[in-house]
């Protein structure tokens, strides 16, 4: 399994979070590499959205697109806006860890929806989950 995290951000609202998502994306596709969770899907692209959503600047919606000929996930989610911008004035790493694995793990439920053939979700979840706690990306 290929991991790819990446991110936009508007008005600099999520320009240090590459810190902290890009060594979680390594280190899930370095420990997952290897494992075969069925052939339906080999690559999960998660690009974090760091934008308010105000009235004149509406942030629009979320993508969540399974590529079938790619075996690709391809999200676009938000993140939470308020308490990214909260825990960065706090300097609270942990915190801004987490708030990115909240966003990460919205991707199993989403994962099901798409009902992706030839794949065990549970798993990968599984799995994900057990790498997330062991760096205390989780709550």
């Amino acid at each position: 399994m290929r991991v790819f995290f990446t991110g936009i951000q508007a008005f600099g609202e999520g320009k240090d979070a590459p810190k902290y998502y890009v060594p979680m994306s390594s280190i899930l596709t370095d420990r997952l590499a290897e494992r075969d969770y069925g052939s339906g899907l080999d690559n999960w692209f998660l690009l974090f959205v760091f934008q308010r959503d105000e009235k004149d600047y509406p942030r629009g919606t979320e993508r969540m697109l399974y590529k079938r000929a790619k075996n690709e996930l391809d999200l676009r989610l938000f993140a939470d806006h308020e308490s990214w911008r909260r825990a960065r004035k706090n300097g609270d790493e942990q915190e801004l860890r987490r708030l990115l694995y909240d966003v990460a793990r919205r991707s199993f439920d989403i994962m099901r929806k798409k009902k992706i053939a030839d794949f065990d979700i549970d798993s990968f979840e599984h799995d994900v989950e057990a790498i997330a706690v062991e760096h205390g990306w989780t709550r």
